[in-house]
């Protein structure tokens, strides 16, 4: 019975690793990336919990919205909001201006970040 289950770790491990090649990036290449792509993408808008990630993630930083630590304590403490997250996205080039007038999308960024209050 442990050789099946050893052999069987073996496995996945090995099919973890080819299926999901490391790639190193730096961090800028990686807010490149993702604006480029989400800015090819225009028809499909980003989801409010995508924004409330990226933000996390500090892609929307240089907007002002804080990240990681900072941004969930920023969020207990009811410093950022919904409109301010989309405010940021649109200024990096991640949603387009329209969304501002959006009512419905920036309450679902609003119910994201509580959430992530009420998880951490």
């Amino acid at each position: 019975m442990k050789r099946l289950i050893t052999a069987s770790l073996s496995v996945m491990l090995l099919f973890i690793a080819t299926v999901n090649p490391a790639q190193a990036q730096s961090r800028h290449e990686k807010m490149l990336d993702a604006s480029q792509t989400l800015q090819n993408s225009s028809p499909v808008q980003l989801t409010p919990f995508r924004l409330v990630y990226l933000a996390y993630q500090g892609y929307l930083k240089n907007q002002g919205i804080p990240s990681y630590g900072t941004f969930i304590s920023a969020s207990h403490q009811m410093n950022v909001h919904g409109k301010n997250l989309v405010e940021a996205g649109i200024k990096a080039n991640l949603l387009p201006a329209a969304t501002l007038s959006n009512q419905e999308y920036i309450n679902s960024v609003d119910t994201q970040l509580l959430g992530l209050s009420s998880k951490s």
